[in-house]
């Protein structure tokens, strides 16, 4: 008589269950916080030629030569800053942007949460501005290849095939620049930063602007 062959266990049902962090990681990613933390700090203190590596450590508590088992020097972790910043203003302007709002809506609306974080920390917005490194053309790029995603469906554009989600996310990005440098150099001018987006909201997709 043939042996019976072993029944297959079912596979799982339901959510599956999240994988816990190990000990190691968790450690790296709290050191990591740590460090950029510090780095911000000291760069808003200090500036950023001024700062060292070995103060960044200092300020963390963490050991001189830790610093480099996290970061390979102090501009890396500046580019770290200019990253997570452009990550944290796309999350905020992903929240409030609405499906049927027309891409120069959804430009107005971000640059306004744009000018909103940037006077947050006038000392964080002047250090990324005007204060660091130049990052280059390559961050430059995939910041404003972001923002065109989150302009590739709005309703409008499909009309009008001479505008496209590039040309108005390269406009979203040179105007939150700017946006940032006027209320660095003049934190109270609300109104004409207000103004800016303002003529942004005026202009149809045509390049023209709206009435009168």
């Amino acid at each position: 008589m043939p042996a019976l062959a072993k029944a297959r266990p079912a596979p799982p049902t339901g959510p599956v269950p999240e994988v816990a962090e190990s000990r190691s990681a968790r450690r790296k990613r709290e050191t990591e916080a740590r460090l950029l933390g510090a780095g911000l700090r000291v760069f808003c203190e200090r500036g950023y030629d001024a700062a060292t590596t070995g103060e960044i450590a200092r300020v963390a508590d963490v050991a001189a030569g830790t610093f480099y088992v996290h970061f390979r020097d102090k501009r890396a972790i500046y580019e770290r800053l200019a990253g997570r910043t452009a990550h944290d203003m796309l999350e905020r302007a992903l929240a409030a942007l609405e499906p049927t709002m027309t891409s120069i809506e959804r430009v107005s609306t971000a640059l306004r949460i744009v000018a909103e974080y940037w006077r947050s920390d006038l000392q964080r917005a002047r250090l990324l501005l005007e204060g660091g490194p130049s990052l280059g053309s390559d961050g430059h790029v995939r910041f404003v290849g972001e923002i065109a995603q989150i302009l590739a469906d709005a309703p409008d554009l499909g009309d009008r095939p001479d505008s496209t989600p590039h040309s108005l996310a390269l406009l979203a990005a040179g105007m939150g620049i700017e946006l940032g440098r006027l209320i660095v150099a003049r934190p109270e001018a609300t109104d004409e930063a207000e103004d800016l987006i303002r003529l942004v909201e005026s202009f149809d997709q045509s390049g023209r602007r709206r009435g009168p």
